[in-house]
């Protein structure tokens, strides 16, 4: 698929010392180094890393049981170790590093490879078998002997802060709570919410619900771990191959200088491959074994891998008689599943965001997680705000309906300006009423409906991890070619191709002659991850700083040059004629490094401020086929604060995706666990139903661009917002239409049917 690229306003080529003029010989195009092309990800040429062989490979199954709770014993393995190509059965005793059993995760080390005498989760592996053949590693397993006794499985908010803690031994960051199944709480608060209360015409409450949620990633959850030296090499298609690094090294007691982590070609992630999750346990077997280990996992049992967190929220509203919101109070609790994971700072990060959009006297957000017997919850697109989201602007329309106020004037009147302080924030970097302004005019909001038709609209808001770094190395080689090594993982949004074509304008050359090298921590330099749309901002800068570094080379050699340092455009003087005078007859290159590093602040709550805001507005325009309750979508407009759009078809495409996982999320999608025994009904891709392109409605997709973010040409980062504010809409427009008020999700055709009959009886 063709790309399209918005000219930059700067020269073709560097200016450097004494005015020199880069030029490039004619290369023989090829394709981009580490850049599968969208033809061979669309007719199946990809090869993902479960379909990569490796000679002498183990393959490893993991021994479940049907249960979410229990407590286990492995009894016989006999049967299992008979199977022909059968070399072991482990379990967590197996597993020992120094008398201990290795734990993992990203925040905190609390999961285990193998579960410890009970499961806390269905799917949590109680042993793992181990055979030179997958069928007969999958035989084996379903051979292994196991005893469980269930027990009551805790699903819900009521249960979890009822339930004896899940967890007897906490670690120190969370000692506070040991006694409950309390993960962590933050609480927010500013202003007097007792004064302000008694300001308020009006007062809004609300409870909205929101459900675990799948990744639905198409790619088969795989990875391979092999032994090398005194270290090992780790194959995984993960989002932050230095992140996993850092923990594979603490789990297996390993310097991270001797553990190298591959990253392969991602078939979708949306978050759910961002974190460890099989890696650790394919690690450890490697080392045990000695040998090269993979495990490869079905699309169902992903399903028991990871997910969205749950979350119920209640919150109240007050606003004055002239439209002012004067209070939010908000109480947050996020269902996190068995074990830390990442959930911990989504939960700290919704909360600290929760309002921020909105002017308010006073605001008192608390936000706590709670661990459940369900999978562990990890990141997932939008990183929690879309629950927030859902919960505010469902209250500010009903605020406006309330009031009689049209819910655009109304939100106009109550977001904040542009560089508006935000306590212990960034202030505000965009223009979010002219955003508000552009969606609702290409919606035609002001003009009259159709019949029968409803409109919705909404704003959502996430901000961008703060205090990491991005470290990008240029090496132009003696024919003017560019080789761009960055730690950035590529997964469908286009990134390498934005990184690629900004070293290439910045050094004048042509694009196809940029090779971008990733995704290999033993190969490029570091950066911290590959989420929270941030990739542009601080892998942009960092490139652009590298390229920097290396015209202010180019411009060292030139400078020694008799004739003043012209390099002619006719290529008599090009980068490999500069590389040559420095270098002589045995050639040589030149290499820039380019760093980029968000602002730390050790007494924030998220380590430091926000590098920017990620701001959307979505409006829908629908219909109820009031015979099957089916949400009948016409129009979606979708705007997006962007600072500056450098390629207008890819932002355009990751708008609507997201858009479309939003709609899915807002409309069908829901784990569903049985009542009594608590395992999932609906784990399967039958089962789980997700958009289609059938079920794509008509979309628009518009930019603000006023070039105030941090990136490269003012840009922001975008790819996380299309799901954020597509559910409010949604819910408003249904109301604007039928006057029933959905505040769970998904508004599923059973459920918006149900609502139309009561309401009629």
């Amino acid at each position: 698929m063709a790309s399209s690229w918005r000219p930059l306003r700067r020269s073709a080529a560097p200016r450097v010392r004494k005015a020199a003029t880069v030029t490039t010989r004619k290369l023989h195009r090829r394709k981009r180094l580490g850049m599968s092309s969208v033809e061979d990800r669309v007719t199946g040429r990809t090869t993902f890393l479960a379909d990569m062989p490796v000679e002498g490979m183990l393959h490893a199954t993991m021994v479940r049981i049907p249960s979410p709770r229990a407590a286990f014993t492995v009894n016989d393995v006999s049967e299992a170790l008979s199977v022909p190509g059968v070399l072991a059965v482990l379990t967590a005793d197996d597993l020992m590093i120094d008398g201990s059993i290795p734990r993992f995760g990203p925040q905190v080390m609390d999961q285990p490879m193998l579960a410890i005498g009970a499961t806390r989760y269905e799917g949590e592996p109680v042993a793992v078998v181990l055979a030179e053949t997958e069928r007969g590693s999958r035989i084996a397993a379903g051979r292994v002997d196991v005893s469980f006794t269930e027990r009551e499985p805790v699903m819900s908010r009521d249960a979890a802060l009822a339930a004896a803690p899940l967890h007897a031994e906490r670690p120190d960051s969370q000692a506070e709570w040991v006694d409950s199944n309390i993960m962590g709480s933050w609480t927010f608060e500013h202003g007097d919410l007792v004064t302000s209360e008694r300001d308020a015409a009006v007062v809004i409450e609300g409870t909205y619900r929101i459900p675990f949620a799948h990744h639905f990633a198409m790619e088969v959850p795989a990875v391979l771990a092999m032994p090398e030296g005194d270290g090992l090499t780790v194959w995984s298609p993960v989002q932050h191959p230095f992140l996993l690094r850092r923990v594979l090294s603490s789990a297996l007691d390993l310097p991270m200088s001797l553990v190298r982590v591959i990253g392969t070609e991602l078939g979708g992630s949306f978050g759910s491959k961002g974190y460890p999750k099989m890696e650790p346990l394919a690690a450890a077997l490697s080392l045990k074994m000695g040998r090269p280990v993979r495990i490869r996992i079905t699309a169902e049992e992903a399903f028991l891998l990871a997910q969205r967190e749950s979350a119920h929220i209640r919150m109240r509203t007050g606003v004055a008689a002239d439209g002012r919101v004067v209070f939010h109070e908000m109480d947050a609790d996020f269902l996190v599943g068995a074990y830390t994971d990442i959930s911990a700072r989504v939960v700290a990060k919704t909360g600290l965001h929760a309002v921020t959009p909105y002017r308010a006297d006073a605001v008192r957000v608390t936000a706590r997680g709670l661990f459940t017997t369900t999978p562990p919850t990890t990141a997932f697109r939008g990183f929690g705000a879309p629950h927030a989201v859902f919960a505010l602007e469902s209250q500010m329309d009903i605020a406006a309906n309330r009031l009689g106020m049209d819910p655009v004037e109304f939100r106009l009147l109550n977001l904040l300006p542009k560089d508006h302080p935000i306590p212990g924030e960034k202030p505000v970097d965009g223009d979010w009423a002219q955003l508000l302004r552009e969606t609702a005019s290409a919606m035609e909001w002001a003009e009259p409906k159709r019949k029968g038709r409803g409109r919705g609209i909404a704003l959502g808001l996430k901000s961008c991890i703060p205090g990491t770094t991005s470290i990008a190395r240029v090496v132009v080689s003696a024919d003017g070619s560019v080789a761009l090594y960055v730690g950035t993982t590529e997964m469908g949004q286009g990134t390498h191709a934005t990184l690629g074509r900004l070293a290439a304008d910045r050094l004048g050359v042509n694009p196809d002659y940029v090779a971008v090298v990733a995704a290999d921590t033993s190969v490029v330099p570091f950066d911290a991850l590959t989420a929270s749309s941030r990739s542009l901002v601080h892998m942009g800068n960092a490139v652009v700083a590298a390229c920097d570094d290396i015209i202010e080379q180019l411009g060292e050699i030139t400078s020694t040059w008799g004739d003043g340092g012209e390099v002619e455009s006719n290529g008599d003087r090009s980068i490999a004629l500069m590389i040559e005078d420095r270098f002589g007859p045995g050639m040589g290159e030149l290499t820039g490094i380019g760093s980029f590093s968000g602002s730390k602040d050790p007494s924030h709550v998220l380590a430091g401020p926000t590098p920017f805001y990620e701001v959307v507005a979505t409006a829908v325009e629908l219909e109820i086929d009031r015979g099957t309750g089916a949400l009948i979508i016409h129009r979606i407009v979708h705007g997006t604060d962007a600072g500056k759009v450098l390629n207008p078809r890819r932002a355009a495409g990751l708008d609507e995706g997201g858009v479309i996982m939003g709609l899915g999320l807002a409309t069908s999608e829901e784990l569903m666990l049985d009542p009594s025994t608590g395992r999932l009904l609906n784990g399967s891709s039958l089962d789980y139903r997700i958009p289609t392109v059938l079920d794509a409605p008509h979309m628009e997709s518009l930019f603000v661009e006023n070039g105030d973010g941090p990136g490269p040409h003012g840009s922001k980062g975008l790819a996380e917002g299309g799901v954020m504010a597509i559910g409010p809409a949604i819910a408003a427009a249904v109301h604007d239409c039928t006057g029933i008020r959905f505040t769970e999700l998904p508004i599923t055709p059973e459920r918006v049917l149900l609502a139309l009959r009561t309401t009629s009886s």
